[in-house]
C-alpha cells in the first residue's frame, strides 16, 4: 500500500468528530442564547411594571396638585371627610386602575394638611422565580414598591 493511501486511512472518520463537536459547541451556544431571550423578556416585562406604576402615580399626583383645594379627598384609603364627590369618586376608580394595571396592585395615599405633603405607594408582585424555575437570590423580588410625594 502506498504511503499516501495509508495516510488518508488514518484520516477516514475526522471530518465525522470535527462535525460533532461543532455541533455541540453550536447546541450549547443556542442554548446560552435561549436563556439569555428569556431573562430579557422577564426584563423587559418588569421595567413595563414600573413604568407603569410611575405613570399612574404621577398621575393621581398631578390631579391632586391640580384640585389642591380636595387633596384630602385623594387619600386612599379613604380618611376623614371629604367634600367633593368627584374626587373621591377619581380616588376609588384609580385604586381599581392600579389593581389591573399591575399584579396584585395596592395603592395607599396619606396627605399631611400642615405640612401639604402627599405621599403615594404603589407596590405590587413582580416573578420571584427566573424563567428555569429556581429561586432568584434575593428574597425580596417578588415584591416592588414604587413611593412619590410632592407638595399639594
Amino acid at each position: 500500500m502506498a504511503p499516501r493511501a495509508r495516510a488518508r486511512r488514518r484520516l477516514a472518520g475526522f471530518g465525522l468528530f470535527d462535525a460533532l463537536i461543532a455541533l455541540v459547541i453550536l447546541s450549547v451556544g443556542l442554548l446560552g442564547l435561549t436563556r439569555l431571550q428569556a431573562r430579557s423578556l422577564s426584563y423587559g416585562t418588569e421595567a413595563d411594571q414600573r413604568v407603569r406604576a410611575v405613570q399612574l402615580g404621577s398621575e393621581l399626583l398631578g390631579t391632586a396638585m391640580i384640585d389642591a383645594a380636595n387633596a384630602a379627598c385623594y387619600t386612599l384609603p379613604a380618611s376623614g371627610t371629604c367634600g367633593s364627590d368627584s374626587a373621591s369618586d377619581y380616588a376609588e376608580d384609580f385604586e381599581t386602575r392600579v389593581g389591573q394595571a399591575l399584579p396584585d396592585g395596592t395603592v395607599s395615599v396619606s396627605y399631611n394638611a400642615g405640612t401639604r405633603r402627599m405621599t403615594l405607594v404603589i407596590t405590587w408582585t413582580a416573578k420571584g422565580q427566573r424563567e428555569d424555575g429556581a429561586q432568584t437570590e434575593d428574597d425580596d423580588e417578588s415584591t416592588r414598591r414604587m413611593e412619590a410625594s410632592t407638595y399639594v
